[in-house]
C-alpha cells in the first residue's frame, strides 16, 4: 500500500525524512516501535514549552483582561464549576414556564367546559340600526350601481349617513333618486 500525503506529511513531522520506495505502511509502523523513547532533554524541554505557554497566558491576561477573563470562565465551565448554578438556573426556568403555560391554559379550558362566561353583547343603537337599513336599500335599489352591487361604496356610506342624520333631526329630506329611497328606509326605524 502506498502512502498518503497525510501520512508523509506526519512523517515528516516526527521526523522521518524521507521513505524508501516500495515501503510498506505495516513495515513502517513496526520500524517506528523501535524508535528509542523520549530521552530526559526532549522532556525539559516540553517543560520549558510549557512554562513558556503559562508566560504566554500571563501576558495575554496583563494585556487583554476581558479576554482572559473569557477563556478563565470557558474552562471553569468546561470543568463543571458552573453545574450547580445552571441546574439551580434551569429548575427555576421550568417552574416559571409551567407556570405560565398554566395561566394560558386555564381560561382555554374554562372555554371548553362552557363555564366560562361569554361577553355580554353591545346593544347596537337605533342610529346604527337606521344606518344599516340605508345601506341595505342602497344596495337593492338601482341608484347606487346595478340592483344588488354597490359600485362605489365610499360614497353611498356619505349619502346614507348625511341622510340619517338629516332625519334624525328632523330636516327635510328628498324624495326621489337615491336620497329618498334611503329615507324612507330609515324613517321607519327612527320614528
Amino acid at each position: 500500500m502506498k502512502l498518503t500525503t497525510l501520512e508523509k506529511a506526519l512523517l515528516g513531522y516526527i521526523g522521518v525524512e524521507k521513505v524508501a520506495p516500495g515501503t510498506t505502511k505495516k513495515a513502517l509502523v513496526g520500524g517506528l516501535k523501535l524508535l528509542p523513547p523520549l530521552s530526559k532533554p526532549v522532556a525539559r524541554g516540553a517543560l520549558g514549552v510549557g512554562r513558556a505557554a503559562l508566560g504566554a497566558s500571563a501576558t495575554l491576561a496583563r494585556r487583554n483582561p476581558i479576554a482572559a477573563t473569557g477563556l478563565g470562565a470557558l474552562a471553569l465551565q468546561q470543568a463543571g464549576a458552573f453545574d450547580p448554578v445552571e441546574d439551580a438556573i434551569s429548575r427555576l426556568v421550568d417552574e416559571r414556564v409551567a407556570a405560565t403555560q398554566q395561566q394560558i391554559m386555564a381560561p382555554i379550558e374554562l372555554a371548553q367546559t362552557g363555564i366560562a362566561k361569554t361577553a355580554a353583547k353591545r346593544r347596537v343603537s337605533k342610529y346604527g340600526k337606521a344606518i344599516k337599513a340605508g345601506m341595505a336599500a342602497a344596495k337593492k335599489s338601482k341608484f347606487g350601481g346595478k340592483p344588488g352591487k354597490i359600485t362605489n361604496a365610499k360614497s353611498v356610506f356619505s349619502t346614507v349617513s348625511k341622510v340619517t342624520a338629516a332625519i334624525n333631526k328632523g330636516k327635510k329630506v328628498s324624495t326621489k333618486g337615491i336620497r329618498g329611497t334611503i329615507a324612507r328606509s330609515v324613517r321607519r326605524i327612527l320614528k
